[in-house]
């Protein structure tokens, strides 16, 4: 049985292993895990696991992203992205939470404000990492 931090098999609506590549438009329900390549736009109201092995090359707009393969496009997290230790991301994320784990590597902008998908407070990650740090400084 396959198992993704709490995740079983069973939880998986669907699952691209690698080798396999897809081009279009890809839709789903519950959570699909892609460890192979994906190119066009990829939707959802729910969580998108890209593996070690996956390569997407997308508009991707879903609940919650989650990577450790390589992501390039943009990306919209209406719930949160996740960037895990060894994913490799160029691309333009949207959401209103972002983790960013140790070991991984992004590079883009970033649209972080509780409404993200209105697209309201455009800015970079480097700028408001800069305003968090000036902000802990006045404390």
């Amino acid at each position: 049985m396959i198992k993704i931090k709490g995740l079983t098999a069973e939880d998986l609506n669907g699952f691209m292993d690698a080798g396999t590549e897809f081009h279009g438009e890809l839709r789903f329900r519950n959570t699909f895990r892609v460890d192979g390549k994906v190119k066009g736009r990829i939707v959802s109201e729910n969580t998108l696991i890209v593996g070690e092995s996956g390569e997407v090359d997308a508009e991707v707009e879903c609940g919650v992203v989650s990577i450790r393969g390589t992501v390039s496009g943009r990306i919209q997290g209406r719930e949160r992205i996740e960037l895990l230790a060894g994913s490799k991301v160029q691309a333009t994320l949207v959401s209103p939470r972002l983790v960013i784990e140790e070991g991984a590597f992004f590079q883009g902008d970033c649209e972080m404000t509780p409404t993200a998908a209105a697209g309201a407070g455009r800015g970079s990650l480097v700028a408001v990492a800069a305003r968090a740090v000036g902000d802990d400084r006045r404390s």
